[in-house]
């Protein structure tokens, strides 16, 4: 590789490892803003069913945010590895992080 193709491979690299740094914070923006929604409706929930049923707040918040958070979450799952696998060509593994 020529010095100039040197140059431009090492500022590409660097472009790519800021847009992989600033894709990662995204995600955990996305996570935390997901758990902040998941508690407020679980509160909400929690809310209308103690008032209705007579059930304990606490304990119906923390059953009500855990399903909000995880069926989603694991719903979303399953789809990203269901089209992992439809894209990827066949016969090749892809290693687990």
């Amino acid at each position: 590789m020529s010095r100039p193709e040197e140059e431009s491979a090492a500022r590409l690299h660097a472009v790519a490892q800021r847009a992989i740094r600033r894709l990662d914070v995204l995600e955990w923006v996305i996570f935390a803003v997901g758990a902040a929604l998941a508690t407020l409706g679980g509160a909400v929930v929690a809310g209308m069913l103690s008032a209705m049923a007579g059930w304990d707040f606490r304990s119906v918040w923390i059953g009500a945010s855990l399903l909000l958070f995880i069926v989603p979450g694991t719903v979303t799952i399953v789809r990203i590895r269901r089209d992992e696998r439809a894209h990827a060509p066949h016969g090749v593994v892809k290693e687990e992080d």
